[in-house]
């Protein structure tokens, strides 16, 4: 069925351009024809874009993958960080003859600030760069509605965030039961 304002498709009695109803009213559309996808879809573009705001990526490092809605990509990067740094304190631990926590520990703490710092530059365009290819999925399996689904998708979720955090752990038990059998 066509629309009788704009002459576009309607879908379930609803033009998905200008938001006209069967029944005579309008919906609101909440996006604007001028803005990209991505800006639609990642509310946080601008602060993304310029790298503002760089606090959450500093904190969580590659949990903010997991926040940002990437969960499988953020479960498995935020492990292999995980795993990463318990090696290396293992390494710098087994390099120090006296104090070997306190130096495992202080070496390992130097690394990670480091490695968030430029997790912290890096994270926000790996994160534009997914969202990319989610719009691209998005576009091929609803080419026209698309724009309905990326205002009403919601970029921040701390559930995410939870569920990252306890698969990731998880996880990392699991691994280290496996391990300590070799």
């Amino acid at each position: 069925m066509k629309c009788p304002k704009c002459k576009c498709e309607m879908i379930d009695g609803v033009c998905i351009k200008c938001g006209y109803m069967q029944s005579g009213k309008n919906v609101n559309v909440n996006y604007d024809m001028k803005k990209s996808d991505l800006e639609i879809y990642e509310k946080d573009y601008d602060n993304m874009i310029h790298n503002k705001k760089l606090l959450k990526p500093y904190l969580l490092g590659t949990l903010y993958i997991g926040y940002k809605g990437h969960l499988i990509i953020g479960v498995l990067l935020s492990f292999i960080e995980l795993t990463a740094f318990y090696y290396i304190y293992r390494f710098f631990e087994s390099l120090a003859f006296n104090y070997q926590i306190i130096f495992g520990l202080m070496m390992t703490l130097m690394l990670w600030i480091f490695v968030r710092l430029l997790l912290a530059g890096i994270l926000n365009s790996f994160i534009l760069y997914l969202d990319k290819k989610s719009i691209e999925k998005i576009k091929k399996n609803n080419p026209k509605n698309y724009k309905v689904i990326l205002t009403n998708h919601n970029s921040n979720r701390t559930f995410f965030l939870f569920l990252n955090i306890v698969i990731c752990i998880l996880l990392f038990v699991i691994f280290m039961i496996v391990m300590s059998y070799f």
